[in-house]
């Protein structure tokens, strides 16, 4: 029976040249990836003493001229060198000579004589040595400690490893540079186009928001404000991403007083959460605003105009900028931005503060703006819209119109009465009902208080017992005889105790008739005839506690005469007495009803408030009264909306319309 055909066996060599491939795989890709310097070094040296199988290794970088120092290192110690050891300076002189040469070595073990000038190996292990160089920029060498006793074939193949291992290492380095120049190219862009928006007005104001808003974006910061400095205090123009601000808030003063000792010191401020020594009163100062900010991390960089220009107002300071962090600190690439914004935001600052020195500035950038209206060819146009301008202003003034003042009120009759609650209590017995004719002085409810009736049940049953009382104490006494001292004695006793009980009970009448009227007092009546106006009074009242004056429902006379309430508001009453005393008091009032708005009734004034009151919508109002004709009027309804127009006179067209804004300019400048 033949037996089974051996499986091919893998070659080692094979497997080994795999692996290696697979390695150089992974350094590949993390050439190309954006770690750091020291991670990659870290990741490919150990790719590299894997890949060889070797005691260790160090990667070596040039930080100056002709100097090296050691970026990363695997089982240094284990070689027998140390950078403590005597020996570590001999060492460093080969890799240095390596570096120079530009060419890898392989050095066995202790091999190499310094006598002439040959590169020393002081260790036990086969030292590979591999230099790798980008352009005039960084350079350095990849250094390995091989296990001796490999053939020279193997020895030849570990230094073209490490010799692949450096070029991708220079990859690595080239790729981080053409990244940096990348990141250059982007920052000068940044740079730019902050110079272009800062310089690009002379507005104050506008340039300080330009320099915070693209300030905050060139710096990468959460917050950048700019302040103007002048007479030694600072004041906020700008705060990046914010609008509007409240200039008295707390903080903003705070802010403004730590830029203006900061900008007295003429030094900057950078304030992080390490301790650092600074003046007192800047100390002072910077605690007391971050007592109110919160912030974690700031810089305060006064504005500076330079020597060779020309200071606006006298003095070189012109303000501040303040770049805050709230919840990480201020790196080195944020100190860069800094600086280009204190430049531009300097120089831009300096010409808006100078251009606002120069006499009647105001007046001359309004005139730079009319020039468009006075060229040739706008000059037609211009004339045209003067002229349109010209006769509009005339119609305004000379053409009349009706002047009326608008107001809102309802139509109730004349004769309508609040009824009120007469004592504090319980409505017991509701006989009033909705819309209900009632006669003056009827009962419309009746009131029960438990504590009334209480003190009613105890006063007529002391009454009572007292009332017995005295007619058992006088009862005795007619029967009492009167022959001896004894009986003589009793019948005065009796006839002591029957005044004092005379006496209890007219006490005890006398309270009875008091809680009889406080009995009585609880009974609603009507004030007048009428009818009752207040909807559902007995889910309003039925069993509800009532307080004293409290008003429980509304009695009017619906078949007698009919009056509008308006409430003219405060600021328009003044043209309504100005009108009554031109004309006379009864001015006329035209008015529409929110029940039938397509019809427009007349009334004439009848009474004006002499007091403003504040009306349910806590608005200041005068209440005017107009009379009106009811039989005009053919569904009167209590309460119906009104909108009415007193009639004031005629004015010119352009005081009617524009009355109100003219106040409220005047307004504005006197108050």
């Amino acid at each position: 029976m033949a037996g089974k055909a051996s499986e091919p066996k893998s070659d080692p060599i094979d497997a080994a040249w795999h692996e290696i491939d697979a390695l150089v795989d992974q350094i590949t890709e993390l050439s190309k990836s954006e770690l750091p310097a020291n991670e990659f070094y870290r990741e490919l040296l150990d790719r590299a003493v894997s890949g060889l199988a070797a005691v260790g290794g160090a990667v070596w970088e040039e930080r100056r001229a002709g100097q090296l120092d050691l970026q990363y290192q695997i089982n240094l110690a284990q070689t027998g060198l140390d950078p403590n050891h005597h020996e570590w300076p001999n060492h460093r002189q080969v890799v240095q000579s390596v570096l120079q040469t530009g060419e890898a070595r392989l050095l066995p073990p202790r091999s190499g004589s310094v006598a002439e000038g040959q590169s020393v190996n002081t260790t036990d292990l086969l030292l590979i040595l591999c230099p790798w160089r980008v352009g005039d920029g960084s350079a350095g060498v990849v250094e390995v400690f091989q296990r001796p006793g490999a053939s020279p074939a193997a020895q030849r193949g570990y230094l073209r490893f490490l010799t692949l291992i450096c070029e991708l290492l220079a990859d690595f380095q080239r790729n981080r540079q053409l990244r940096k120049v990348g990141e250059r190219v982007a920052q000068w862009k940044r740079f730019e186009q902050f110079a272009e928006q800062v310089h690009g007005g002379l507005d104050l104001r506008a340039t300080a928001y330009q320099i915070a808003n693209e300030g905050r974006r060139l710096v990468g910061c959460d917050r950048l404000s700019v302040l103007t400095y002048r007479h030694g205090k600072c004041r906020l123009l700008a705060i990046s991403g914010v609008d509007t601000f409240n200039s008295r808030a707390n903080v903003v003063r705070q802010l403004e007083r730590l830029a203006a000792a900061v900008v007295a010191v003429d030094e900057p401020l950078w304030h992080d959460e390490r301790p650092q020594e600074m003046p007192a009163e800047i100390e002072e100062q910077l605690k007391a605003y971050l007592d109110e900010s919160h912030v974690r991390a700031l810089a305060v960089i006064p504005l500076k105009a330079s020597a060779q220009q020309r200071y606006p107002r006298g003095s070189p300071q012109l303000g501040a900028v303040v770049v805050e962090q709230f919840q990480r600190g201020l790196s080195e690439e944020m100190r860069a931005g800094v600086e280009a914004v204190r430049n531009h935001g300097a120089l831009a600052m300096r010409n808006a503060l100078e251009l606002r020195s120069l006499p009647l500035w105001r007046t001359l950038r309004a005139l730079e703006r009319a020039r468009w209206f006075v060229r040739a060819r706008q000059l037609p146009k211009t004339l045209m819209a003067l002229l349109a301008a010209v006769a509009a202003l005339i119609a305004l003034t000379v053409v009349p119109a009706d002047f009326e003042v608008e107001a809102r009120g309802e139509l109730q009759p004349l004769e309508r009465r609040d009824v009120f609650a007469p004592n504090d209590g319980v409505v017991s017995d509701l006989r009033a009902v909705d819309a209900k004719p009632v006669e003056a002085e009827e009962v419309l409810a009746v009131l029960r208080r438990p504590e009334l009736e209480l003190e009613f049940q105890r006063i007529w049953g002391e009454l009572q017992t007292t009332r017995k009382q005295q007619a058992a104490v006088e009862a005795e006494r007619l029967q009492n005889p009167r022959q001896t001292s004894e009986e003589l004695r009793r019948y005065h006793q009796l006839t002591a105790e029957e005044e004092e009980l005379k006496t209890r009970v007219r006490g005890l009448e006398e309270q009875y008739k008091i809680v009889r009227q406080q009995q009585s007092k609880l009974e609603v009546r009507s004030p007048i005839e009428g009818q009752v106006l207040t909807w559902d009074l007995e889910k309003l009242l039925e069993a509800r506690p009532v307080q004293r004056g409290q008003i429980l429902m509304t009695v009017a006379r619906l078949e007698g005469p009919w009056i509008l309430e308006l409430q003219v508001p405060d600021d328009r009453i003044a043209y309504v007495m100005a009108a009554q005393e031109e004309f006379g008091p009864e001015l006329a009032v035209s008015f529409v009803l929110a029940t039938d708005p397509g019809v427009t009734y007349r009334g004439r004034i009848e009474k004006v408030g002499v007091r403003t009151e504040i009306a349910e919508s806590d608005e200041s109002i005068v209440p005017v009264s107009v009379s009106i004709d009811r039989d005009e009027i053919p569904e009167l309804v209590p309460g119906a909306t009104v909108v009415a127009r007193i009639d004031c006179g005629r004015r010119s067209i352009g005081y009617v319309w524009l009355h109100d804004v003219w106040e409220t300019l005047w307004r504005w400048v006197v108050f």
